[in-house]
């Protein structure tokens, strides 16, 4: 005598109606019981010519695919877009009627499409073999013939160019590598000690620079050691890297604020981040009229992202930038 059996039925169907991703709902003989639009058209049916249907004879590439309730992989799959690598999830429908949960009824199967994400992946690992292997072994053969040049104003910028592009195939190596690191899972940290690593090194390696850091005795978090180390170097390595002064000043601090967030800020007395390169990093892309000028404030943008975090690029007082890195659900 209300409204809301109705309500709960239409948004069921309307979410699963509007899904992106192909939802195929079986029974325990792998009959299709259900079958969302996306699905259908997809694989090239109609819903009613579907139902009923043993899903292997609708779905073209199932095979021996594991259908059990839990069951996740990736299958390819003949469509009506032509053959397609999918992400498949098998989840078991319990009777909404009882609370026996050992006697599901039925079985979703999710499949996501993949193929571009796929394919896009094996791109980049392409592109980053030749850049890793193939660019710097002719770079390297560049920088011993420039010892051949006569003209010592050209052999200089000849060497001058070659080595910042071998020192930005390295940095793209360790971005790599680093972000590799983070697909494992989270270890304790001590932030402060990690703090104090980083700064002992650019000290020991730029004398003239000042850097200070104000952090408390110890900061645990649970995090991921490298892909810190690696952010915090980054962002001192691009203040120390774009100043305008022979003596440039470096204040690193971390600390813990009263809501449990952690915050690792890195200011300078430099020129400042350009507002067009703050720009670029909040949209997300570039494009050949709008880029950015190197890889280090776009891998620190995409390793605190990945840490769960979030960056903010500000103005320092009374000149350069201020770039505070957040930290959530992180402290232990």
């Amino acid at each position: 005598m209300t409204g809301y059996p109705k309500a709960n039925y239409v948004a069921r169907t309307r979410v699963v109606e509007t899904l992106q991703e192909a939802l195929v709902v079986l029974d325990w003989d792998d009959h299709v019981l259900d079958i969302n639009e996306t699905a259908a058209e997809l694989f090239d049916g109609s819903t009613e010519r579907m139902i009923g249907e043993p899903v292997r004879s609708v779905v073209d590439g199932l095979g021996r695919t594991e259908l059990t309730a839990g069951a996740t992989g990736t299958v390819a799959l003949r469509t009506s877009k032509g053959r397609r690598r999918f992400q498949y999830s098998v989840s078991a429908v319990d009777e909404a009627t009882t609370d026996d949960a050992d006697n599901p009824v039925a079985r979703t199967v999710l499949f996501r499409d993949i193929t571009d994400q796929e394919t896009r992946e094996q791109r980049l690992t392409v592109l980053n073999r030749i850049l890793r292997h193939n660019v710097r072994n002719d770079l390297d053969v560049v920088l011993a013939y420039a010892d051949h040049v006569d003209d010592e104003e050209l052999r200089t910028v000849i060497r001058e160019r070659t080595t910042g592009l071998l020192e930005l195939s390295d940095k793209v190596r360790e971005a790599e590598t680093v972000m590799t690191d983070r697909t494992g899972s989270p270890e304790p940290v001590d932030l402060s000690d990690v703090a104090n690593t980083v700064v002992d090194q650019f000290r020991s390696e730029n004398d003239s620079a000042d850097i200070s850091l104000v952090c408390p005795d110890e900061v645990p978090i649970s995090s991921h050691q490298a892909v810190l180390r690696r952010v915090l170097t980054e962002l001192i390595e691009n203040s120390l890297e774009h100043t305008n002064t022979d003596s440039p000043r470096v204040e690193v601090s971390v600390r813990e604020t009263s809501a449990g967030i952690v915050e690792m800020s890195v200011a300078d007395d430099g020129p400042g981040i350009p507002e067009r390169e703050r720009d670029i990093l909040a949209a997300g892309t570039e494009t050949q009229l709008e880029h950015g000028q190197g890889i280090g404030l776009w891998f620190v943008n995409w390793a605190v992202t990945q840490l769960g975090g979030e960056i903010q690029f500000r103005e320092n007082d009374p000149e350069g930038s201020l770039v505070t890195v957040r930290l959530y659900d992180s402290v232990q």
